[in-house]
């Protein structure tokens, strides 16, 4: 088993009630948002289509005093933070990742800006090992690209997170370009989280419009893989050589068919992308990393160590518990599926590099790190 230090990133914090995230709207927002009268305050979040029938939460992950999982820092710092050498945590939101689903383009702008505030005065503030992703309405992309650069000079906003899909476009697309330049220029990865495809709007499957829960959870990885063409074929690396990209919760085992076709069809058909200066494998290997949740179940175990053997991606995998989450990949599984000689670069050193910090800044022996909080 694994007992060293951990870097988590992927990480589902959550407000209980809207009365948390309303007084960090601006005057005019928060009359947009309450004043309805019987009709009730407008929604904050956008509904999802496809309800898990099973819940999303663990059922111990329900905080005792009342309110949401995920929502509540105590419950938090015992299950997750205590439960194991967590050096640092990367906060990626509840329902309010969804933001960019709202149709109204200048109210999820409104509510990108007052949930990153509240996610740094309520959760930040509150335990040095937590880091947060910075949310942006990617309807408007230059007004996201200065939400970026807003949190440019907090070191613990890490990095952009793009989920739904406003354009209906891959996210290499020239329209989100703005938002790829902010990232560079503050030194930001960009997170792309499974259900990219779209929350309000229809998932990105290949054949249509699913009618199921679980039709969409097992096509889930297939936004993701749209994107990844997307942002390779579209030149987003060529253009923004220093931009990385974290892959998060969309599976991995995919992966290395996906490169090897991708690269096939390159050499066939590069004329059509001749600003593209190398193989889209080697585009993946300099710029983009994958999260383990959720790692795929084959008959054997070995068949899914292979196939990301084959493409190096043990030096591209970081873990992710996806707390609070019921199906997570927690570490004691993981240690069990993925060899011994991984699990120090999964669990803490894959991720260093990803975010760009030094390992002996965060390895500290954990009791003086205890003594530090």
């Amino acid at each position: 088993m694994y007992s060293g230090p951990v870097i988590d990133c992927d990480v589902h914090h959550a407000r209980s009630t809207d009365a948390e995230l309303i007084p960090y709207l601006s005057k005019g927002w928060r009359e947009y948002v309450t004043d309805r009268g019987p009709a009730g305050n407008v929604p904050l979040t956008v509904q999802d289509g496809f309800p898990n029938p099973h819940g999303f939460m663990r059922a111990d992950t329900y905080p005792a005093g009342g309110g949401e999982p995920g929502s509540d820092y105590p419950t938090m710092r015992h299950q997750l933070l205590a439960a194991s050498d967590v050096r640092r945590a990367i906060l990626t939101f509840g329902d309010d990742s969804h933001l960019a689903g709202h149709h109204n383009p200048y109210f999820a702008a409104e509510l990108a800006r007052a949930t990153n505030d509240w996610s740094v005065d309520r959760w930040l503030s509150q335990d040095p090992r937590l880091f947060s992703s910075i949310m942006v309405g990617s309807q408007l992309p230059e007004v996201a690209a200065e939400e970026v650069r807003r949190h440019a000079a907090n070191p613990r906003m890490v990095q952009v997170m793009l989920v739904d899909n406003p354009f209906n476009r891959g996210f290499g697309h020239p329209v989100f370009h703005p938002i790829y330049a902010a990232a560079e220029e503050t030194g930001r990865p960009v997170a792309i989280h499974g259900g990219a495809g779209g929350w309000a709007n229809p998932p990105s499957t290949g054949g249509g419009t699913v009618s199921t829960y679980f039709e969409t959870h097992v096509l889930w990885p297939q936004a993701i893989q749209t994107h990844l063409v997307s942002l390779i074929a579209h030149g987003v690396f060529e253009k923004y050589p220093r931009l990385r990209i974290v892959l998060v919760e969309g599976g991995s085992a995919w992966i290395p068919s996906l490169l090897w076709r991708f690269d096939a069809e390159y050499k066939g058909l590069r004329r059509e992308v001749p600003w593209l200066k190398r193989l889209p494998s080697e585009y993946f290997a300099r710029h983009v990393w994958v999260t383990t949740q959720p790692l795929e179940v084959a008959p054997r175990k070995e068949n899914v160590i292979e196939l990301l053997r084959s493409m190096h991606l043990e030096d591209r995998l970081v873990y992710s518990s996806d707390y609070p989450h019921w199906d997570a990949d927690e570490i004691d599984y993981l240690t069990t599926r993925l060899p011994g000689d991984w699990h120090r670069g999964v669990f803490f050193g894959n991720a260093c590099r990803l975010y760009d910090w030094k390992e002996e800044d965060i390895e500290q022996p954990r009791a003086a790190a205890e003594k530090a909080r």
